[in-house]
């Protein structure tokens, strides 16, 4: 018997595609269909922390950052075996994950539920002295944790595309490269940082594949390492990253490299993010449980 709840980010206008599929899961499913309008993170959290072993699936409506804190309220839930079938409908700015686990545009989310099909998939993990956090997709240090920070600023009085293309001038103008430690069982590395990308998936920034060959149900974390690479240098290839092919630079490096793995800074505290998710420290642990979770079928087959 299906028991369906769904998250929808309080803070955004519901897509009018969007409100057809909850209108379809609510007249296809009826009372087992439950509908929560989260305002903040904590408050979808303790949502998904009230829930039991009787929810079977758990969908949220809204970007990577609202399925981040789908991932991070089951992974954390008091009853460690509270293991329902996952699943996210793209209401946000990059929709990332969507794209990293292969859902298709338009998503029959009724029917894939109605089936009761799943995969297993991957999640990572980052460790810093202030918190612990999961995330399906991308963990970025460098770059694109400093953009996200300037996006905090900007989202108050600006629509999201507009302050997104702000928060990227921004950093632009005023970003330098930190001097960090990489440190894995087979792999080492010291010297300047414009990002580091842990890659379970392969798609981040809003359509940029920054590992092509990193999938969310591999046992594998992939790492893009760009070292003393310029921003010009980094934009210019941003092109042919949007097609999926790797930055041509001497300081960029695409790595296959054991986990647990540690990325630490004395000088200063480096800018990060989890899946769009701001986060920040001297001293990173990133670790992958392998198919911690269950995420909805992506297929009817």
């Amino acid at each position: 018997m299906h028991q369906i709840h769904c998250i929808c980010n309080g803070n955004k206008k519901i897509s009018r595609q969007n409100q057809r599929i909850l209108i379809q899961l609510q007249t296809q499913f009826g009372d087992k269909f439950n509908c929560y309008y989260s305002p903040t993170t904590a408050d979808a959290r303790a949502y998904i922390h009230a829930l039991d072993a009787t929810c079977t699936h758990l969908l949220c409506i809204g970007g990577d950052g609202t399925f981040n804190t789908l991932i991070n309220g089951v992974c954390t839930h008091p009853n460690a075996g509270f293991q329902p079938i996952l699943g996210v409908v793209p209401n946000g700015t990059g929709n990332d994950f969507f794209r990293s686990a292969g859902f298709e545009k338009n998503t029959d989310f009724a029917t894939l539920i109605q089936g009761g099909g799943y995969e297993k998939f991957d999640v990572g993990l980052i460790d810093t002295e202030a918190e612990k956090r999961y995330f399906a997709n991308i963990a970025d240090v460098g770059f694109g944790g400093a953009v996200v920070l300037e996006l905090q600023r900007f989202r108050k009085n600006f629509g999201p595309n507009f302050s997104y293309g702000l928060a990227i001038i921004r950093t632009f103008l005023k970003y330098k490269r930190p001097s960090i430690t990489i440190q894995s069982e087979n792999y080492s590395y010291t010297g300047e940082l414009l990002l580091a990308a842990f890659c379970n998936g392969s798609i981040f920034g809003d359509g940029l594949c920054i590992h092509p060959k990193a999938k969310i149900n591999d046992g594998l974390l992939k790492l893009t390492l760009l070292g003393k690479v310029s921003l010009f240098d980094y934009f210019k290839n941003v092109s042919g990253v949007k097609r999926g092919l790797k930055i041509k630079h001497p300081e960029a490096f695409y790595i296959n490299c054991s986990f647990p793995l540690s990325l630490n800074c004395e000088q200063q505290t480096l800018h990060a993010e989890t899946d769009g998710e701001y986060i920040s420290g001297h001293c990173f642990k990133i670790d992958l449980c392998p198919g911690k979770l269950k995420l909805l079928a992506t297929s009817k087959d």
